[in-house]
């Protein structure tokens, strides 16, 4: 399996009086890039009551350079691995959709990048619910899509991870809340792939190392 790891990472976060609809579009208040907490807070939904209305979201933006595999390879069973923690809220669920900030995944977050470069159209996982935060200390992942996959072949996978109930599916919470996805970024996420490179059929060369080799039956020396 080929890993490629974020280059660039971080959070954005918004909190607001006025509405869930403003405080869910617009410009972030706080941006965190390259954060290195073994128990920060990844993606959020705040509704608060006891003193007024106020809400609250955060995200988390991935940026992966996968120019190396942007053209000779097939790409198949992507996953997106990350490091959770015990902190989080229980049935926690998340929808991942395209992104267009941080550059060629070499520039950092800004305030600006909180919702405008987010495309809630595109889907990079199934984003049907069934997506949940692991509420635990190990590595865990998820499944991303023949969408993300395409997106090899722009050299960059951008994408962000949101709160799936209200956040992801634009829904104004009815009652107090405030969920919260933990990430420790001690292990910085990465992507998990088998890349199979176009027209060989001889095996994983990966594996073989001296001219006396075989790979089913095809001679080192001759590759």
């Amino acid at each position: 399996m080929a890993t490629v790891t974020a280059s660039k990472y971080g959070t954005i976060s918004k909190q607001g009086t006025t509405s869930f609809s403003a405080t869910r579009t617009g410009t972030g208040s706080a941006v965190s890039n390259q954060p290195t907490s073994s128990n920060d807070i990844a993606t959020r939904l705040l509704y608060e009551t006891s003193k007024g209305d106020e809400w609250g979201i955060e995200r988390l933006y991935l940026a992966f350079d996968v120019s190396a595999y942007a053209s000779g390879y097939t790409i198949t069973n992507l996953k997106l691995y990350y490091k959770p923690t015990t902190s989080t809220t229980s049935n926690f669920k998340i929808a991942v959709i395209k992104s267009t900030a941080q550059g060629d995944a070499d520039t950092n977050l800004a305030t600006s990048d909180y919702y405008t470069p987010l495309d809630y159209g595109v889907d990079y996982a199934d984003n049907d619910g069934t997506d949940v935060w692991a509420d635990s200390s190990s590595l865990s992942y998820f499944d991303l899509n023949s969408t993300a996959i395409a997106a090899f072949s722009n050299s960059y996978v951008k994408l962000a991870v949101v709160e799936y109930v209200h956040d992801y599916s634009n829904a104004a919470p009815s009652f107090a809340t405030d969920w919260k996805a933990y990430i420790n970024f001690g292990t910085v996420p990465y992507l998990s792939f088998t890349a199979t490179a176009t027209g060989w059929n001889y095996g994983d060369i990966n594996n073989t190392t001296s001219p006396e080799e075989k790979i089913n039956a095809k001679e080192y020396a001759d590759i």
